[in-house]
């Protein structure tokens, strides 16, 4: 019988620390603008609750589900989000919020399907490559079948429209076939046509393209509360209140109805206003060693799978984070994408928190490689970081 490795508990307590600090954020961040509509202050938080409980129960279930159940059933977990996303653009059961119809009602939970199609493209690229071998550098039979998949998915999300998720769905498929061995002049051919595209999508709405304009210069229409710099404005204004060591938890000023949607998009504002820089900066810093351990974990079992799903789940997560730290702080356009973890959205901390409990079951195998190596019996297992190439492929 195979002994059944630990999961890696450096993981899971950071995991858990994290989701604890994002409750603690969320309810300092939305009180204010939880008691003024819903006259309690608990309101969000009390939500926020309920999806952190739901996250650990489904994290708990992956981490007991032996990961090759991923890369077996690969193409049913693929179909399955296609059919919830085809589901969401019917009128009356998908449910239409903030310009777009991108939720399911479920009674007490809201889903929302395009959160996990990003975790399903992970899983299914990392399988189909695993599957294929080097056959992945090959156009016909290996690049065409992936990227006719990541087109649906991109498709039925941007027809939503929530084009933020598109786009980290679609860089988190690159990095997954970067990872896998894709050549590069073929991936070219489908970057520049999507590149071309959305510059076409930009252009031509005025919204998306006063989001552009006012990157790094939000004055110029955002000192009142129609611009569409206004948010921008509002979360510079929180940053640079916070200095150096912060205001202190809850003391926040622009929480105070001045900066919209602070519990979602722009609560890293209220992290650096109430935290200050040093505090900001160790939350980073602590976020970007939390990932390097998902990915040096996972590249330490004897499988491409369980190797691309690690960097596929990191890579996720980070390019989330990216884009909407990126917003907050004027480097990139706002997008409208919550910080994984730490955001208060259900669908989103029920992702992170499953993808997360994939992760956790590949670091049972890398356990229990470990030990059969330690005790002579077998099993290889790589100590360090592993090259991606044509070697480790597995048909």
């Amino acid at each position: 019988m195979k002994t059944r490795g630990r999961p890696d508990f450096v993981i899971l307590i950071f995991t858990l620390l994290f989701v604890g600090f994002g409750i603690v954020m969320v309810y300092s961040a939305s009180s204010v603008y939880a008691l003024n509509r819903f006259h309690t202050d608990t309101y969000f938080v009390k939500k926020q609750l309920i999806s952190a409980v739901i996250g650990l129960v489904a994290m708990s279930f992956a981490m007991n589900i032996p990961y090759t159940f991923y890369k077996k059933n690969f193409v049913q977990i693929a179909l399955g989000i296609i059919l919830l996303l085809l589901l969401v653009l019917i009128p009356g059961i998908g449910l239409w919020r903030n310009g777009a119809r991108s939720w399911l009602n479920l009674g007490i939970f809201q889903l929302q399907p395009a959160e996990f199609a990003k975790l399903a493209v992970v899983i299914y690229l990392s399988a189909l490559i695993s599957k294929k071998g080097q056959q992945i550098e090959t156009w016909k039979k290996g690049l065409q079948p992936a990227i006719t998949v990541i087109g649906i998915f991109g498709i039925l999300i941007a027809a939503q429209p929530d084009m933020g998720s598109a786009a980290i769905l679609g860089l988190t498929a690159v990095s997954v076939l970067v990872a896998g061995g894709a050549k590069f002049k073929y991936l070219l051919r489908i970057a520049i046509p999507i590149a071309a595209a959305a510059i076409a999508l930009i252009v031509t709405s005025p919204y998306r393209m006063s989001r552009v304009t006012n990157i790094g210069d939000p004055w110029s229409d955002g000192m009142n509360g129609l611009g569409s710099g206004f948010q921008l404005a509002h979360s510079y204004f929180a940053i640079a209140h916070g200095g150096m060591v912060g205001t202190g938890f809850g003391k926040s000023i622009e929480k105070y109805l001045y900066l919209p949607e602070v519990q979602t998009d722009f609560i890293f504002s209220i992290i650096g206003e109430e935290l200050g820089f040093i505090g900001a900066t160790l939350f980073l810093i602590l976020f970007i060693l939390y990932l390097w351990r998902i990915i040096l974990i996972t590249r330490r079992v004897n499988d491409l799978f369980a190797n691309l799903i690690g960097i596929g789940v990191a890579s996720m997560i980070s390019i989330q984070a990216l884009v909407n730290i990126g917003g907050v702080t004027g480097l990139i356009a706002i997008t409208g994408v919550p910080l994984p973890f730490i955001s208060y959205g259900g669908s989103s901390l029920l992702l992170n928190m499953l993808s997360i409990g994939i992760v956790l079951s590949i670091s049972r195998e890398a356990y229990r490689q470990a030990v059969q190596k330690a005790e002579g019996k077998g099993g290889a297992t790589n100590s360090s970081v592993v090259p991606f190439n044509a070697s480790r492929r597995k048909a």
